[in-house]
This record gives C-alpha cells, structure tokens and sequence, in this order.
C-alpha cells in the first residue's frame, strides 16, 4: 500500500491526540538538588541506582497509555530457577561467587523477571523497586524503536533500504542521506562524530546532540531534535556499510524516519501498534525534547515484566498471546539469521572482542555459553535475552555504575544469562 512522505515542517503541526505531555516533576528537581544532584549530572556513575528508577520525573516525558482490557497475566510455570545462591559464576578476578552475589553486589542489578514458554519462572525486585516501578530501558528501548520501524515497513509506509534522504531531507549532502536506512538501522552509517569534548557516553554520541534532543533538560543550544544536528554529519569514520560502530544518533534517526515515513507522530503510532497490542500491564513514558519528539534511542521507561513480555513477542515470532501478529516475522527472522554483512561490520567494531555474533536492527545476535541470543542491551545493564529455541527470556534492570563496561558484559553475558538459563528445570 502506498503511503504519502511528509514534507519537511508538516510533521511539527501534528497534534498527539492520544499520548499526554508532561513537564518535569519541578519539586523532585529541588528535592534532589539539595544533594547536588541535577538534570546536568543525574547520569553520572554516583547517582545510577537512584536516578535510573521513575526517571520521567527529572525530565520533560509523554506516557503512553496501555490497554487495560487486554492485560497479560502471566501464568505461573511449573520449570523453576535454582536458588541464586547456589548457582556458581566467576568474576573477572577470579572470584567464585553465587549469582545472588554477582547480580547484586557487583553487577548492581535492580530487578529480574524469567519467562519460559510465555509463563512466568522467576521474579526479584531489589534496590527499593517493586512490580510496579518503572526503569529506564537506556539502550536497550533501541530494540523497540527498530521493532516499530519494522511494523512501519510491512505496512508500507517505507522500505529499509531507501535512502535516509527521502525521509529526512536535511541529510541531504551529509555522508549519510544517499545510503539505505538499513546502514542506520544495524549501526553502519559510518559518519564521524562532530565535537572534541567528549561526555559521559564518550564515542557514543557528540555533546551537542545530548543538548539538542534535551537529554539533560533545556539548554542554550539553537539545535533542537536531531533534524538540526544532522546536516553537520559532513565527515566520514568509517566507509559506509563496511563497520559497526555504535552510536545513538542512528537509533534517533529511526524514530524520526518512523514518524516522517508514518505522517503519525512516533508516541501515537507507538502506543496503537504496539504499547495497546501486546497487553502490556502498565503505561511508559519516554522522554521528549522541546519540541516534544521523543528520545527514542534510550529514553524509554517500564515496569520489569513489560519489559519481559517484550522480549516474548521477540521470541514467539512476533504474536502476542492471543496470536496476533505484532512485529513481522520475516524481519525478526531476518534479525536471528543475520547476515555477511553485518558479520563482518561487527568483526571490524570495537565490541567483537566480548563475543562472537553480530549486531543487526539495533539487536545484538551472541553466541552465549554455545547458543545463539537475541539481545537488547543498555548501557548498565538494562537487558532483554531471548533464546529462541528453548523459548527463554531473561529481562533486567540494573544500575552498573560504568556505561558499556567491557566488564559489565563479561559478567551478564558470558556468566548470569547462560547460567541461569541452564538451571531453569
């Protein structure tokens, strides 16, 4: 079915019928700023474990709303999880520790929901969260943004591999706007970051896009969104499609193709494809910036077992309980499978080291303790894994104190997740 492109300006006329803004939570903000704590260092290493629960309240957010007719209630399962104090992994120093251990006293995990066969094997809830609390997905809501861009596409409105200029014309004579959207998509657009002074994310992102999307609230910056950083991607880091490398600014051009491809702005069509579909048990909320677009690359925040049955629809061919398709299946059979290509980006990125496997569609794809997973990843340890064959999915939210710690990886990836996949019984 054809869809119509907007043209550039219209999509800032469109009003969100649907979804509700908000402005930051003003007393929290002085409550907190009584222990130097502000919207400029809220994401430093000392604040983690506080500031990455609730987080709408230190920002301008949209919520949107869930469907409260068609709430999942997970059934319990007869298979159980060892006790995590008898399950033994090793740290990088050597050190034989439980999992009770690792998780919470070196990995700062906060919460944990197991599913198997869509049924309910193991819950936690530390860190003063509960069922109820909602956490920051950081990077890990990639995964979900790629999945709505997805939808997108079996609906019509675009194909991945158009060029990134016929959605966004400001990326027009940049080294990205003459290349497939699936360059953006798997983190191979191969443009050089703009600035010299690096932040808390380092090679992630340029301060300068942080400002501009309001990452820490307002500032003096005539950039608003990723529309005005993105005629300054003039210079190259690697050649285009050849490299992984990762950088956040992708995932922000996936949501604003979405809404440009959709003429839909990105919290609506969010909430009516997939927020109101998968029965999903609580609203979320995703930051937004000043002129209320959303900061799709990891600004999304949910309760723990949300997060989880996200991970079910991944697992389960896209369906929903009811058997509903939700997310294509050919696309997340393509994500599984990968490709030669994204293969050989990834043995040329920085992150080949921690693992063999491929990042595809804002998805890690790891071989972890022999067998393959599907991955969406934050930046301290916010995690989705789905093993598709024995129809695993372990979500978490953590609160590691170093962003994209090669450490932090060893210790979910090659220890938690295939040592507690394997004492599911």
């Amino acid at each position: 079915m054809k869809k119509t492109v907007l043209t550039l300006g219209l999509l800032g006329a469109l009003s969100a019928n649907a979804v509700t803004f908000h402005k930051a939570d003003q007393d929290f903000l002085k409550q907190i700023a009584k222990y130097g704590i502000t919207q400029q260092n809220l994401d430093s290493a000392e604040y983690a474990s506080v500031m990455n629960i609730e987080t709408h309240r230190i920002s301008d957010y949209a919520v949107i709303d869930n469907d409260k007719d068609t709430v999942v209630k997970f059934e319990k399962s007869d298979k159980k999880l060892e006790d995590l104090h008898k399950l033994n992994v090793t740290d990088v120093d050597g050190a034989q520790l439980s999992a009770y251990e690792m998780l919470r006293d070196r990995m700062h995990n906060n919460t944990m929901v197991i599913l198997k066969d869509g049924k309910l094997v193991y819950e936690h809830y530390w860190n003063g969260s509960n069922k109820d609390t909602r956490h920051t997905t950081f990077s890990a809501g990639k995964s979900f943004t790629s999945s709505l861009i997805a939808i997108a596409q079996s609906e019509g409105y675009l194909k991945l591999t158009d060029p990134v200029k016929k959605y966004v014309p400001e990326a027009k004579g940049t080294v990205i706007g003459d290349y497939p959207i699936e360059y953006v998509a798997d983190m191979r657009s191969g443009f050089a970051l703009i600035d010299t002074k690096k932040n808390a994310y380092g090679s992630d992102w340029d301060s300068s896009m942080e400002d501009a999307i309001s990452w820490h609230g307002d500032v003096d910056t005539k950039w608003i969104g990723i529309k005005d950083y993105t005629p300054h991607l003039t210079k190259l880091s690697t050649k285009q499609g050849s490299t992984f490398e990762y950088h956040s600014y992708n995932t922000e051009l996936l949501g604003l193709i979405t809404s440009r491809a959709t003429g839909k702005h990105w919290t609506n069509y969010f909430e009516d494809k997939i927020w109101k579909r998968v029965g999903f048990a609580s609203t979320a909320t995703i930051m937004v910036d000043r002129e209320k677009n959303p900061v799709t690359s990891g600004a999304l925040q949910m309760i723990t077992r949300d997060f989880a049955l996200m991970g079910y629809i991944w697992q389960n061919d896209g369906k929903n309980f009811k058997g509903e398709q939700i997310v294509p299946k050919k696309w997340l059979d393509d994500v599984f499978k990968g490709n030669d290509d994204v293969r050989s980006a990834w043995l040329k990125g920085k992150e080949a080291p921690l693992a063999e496997g491929f990042y595809k569609d804002q998805f890690r794809v790891l071989n972890l303790g022999g067998k393959k997973w599907l991955l969406a990843v934050g930046v301290q340890g916010q995690i989705i894994a789905v093993q598709r064959e024995s129809k695993t999915v372990i979500a978490m939210f953590s609160s590691y104190n170093v962003p994209s710690s090669p450490r932090m990886a060893n210790g979910f990836f090659h220890q938690i997740i295939p040592v507690l996949e394997a004492n599911i019984k």
